[in-house]
């Protein structure tokens, strides 16, 4: 490993906030984000096409060029929300999961990805509210105002568009 080598992987583990983890797990995840370096190419001489950009522009070119998928190629999103709520008269704790897995289709079959999918969709559903005057704020939001989002989250139902819902509170 050149010495240049060596200085990205240091400076990519000081940028890396491992105080969550505990102290046991942390040379194994210090190592997978090593092994996920080499795999997107870091090392490689053209892997960054400026050394003039931000850490984040750098990671986007590399990962657009490692992760563009193909066209028969077809993505799937896994996402969980862990809420650890308390209530704060009774001081009684429980937990809420918001769980979504869903895929999306290939270019090669004629469907969208669903990622283009949840996105597109959203921004569709937002878009014709504004247009139709169901949202009446003003300026850049941020998805917090429930007369916003329920109905969006509403309709994304209608497209397979979900999270599973599961908690321990009655």
């Amino acid at each position: 490993m050149e010495i240049q080598d060596k200085d990205i992987i240091m400076r990519a583990i000081a940028k890396s906030n491992l105080s969550y983890l505990p102290i046991k797990q942390q040379p194994k995840v210090i190592q997978d984000i090593i092994k996920t370096m080499h795999f997107l190419g870091f090392f490689e001489g053209n892997a960054l096409k400026t050394n003039k950009c931000s850490y984040l522009e750098a990671l986007s070119d590399v990962m657009a060029s490692k992760l563009a998928l193909k066209e028969d190629d077809r993505d799937l999103v896994v996402m969980r929300h862990v809420f650890k709520l308390r209530d704060p008269k009774s001081n009684r704790k429980w937990q809420h999961t918001s769980t979504m897995v869903a895929s999306g289709n290939s270019k090669a079959s004629g469907g969208a990805s669903i990622m283009a999918q949840t996105v597109g969709i959203t921004c569709g559903i937002a878009t014709r509210m504004v247009l139709v005057g169901k949202i009446k704020h003003h300026g850049v939001l941020s998805p917090i105002y429930e007369d916003i989002y329920n109905p969006i989250l509403k309709e994304l139902e209608s497209f397979g568009i979900k999270m599973i819902e599961e908690s321990e509170n009655p």
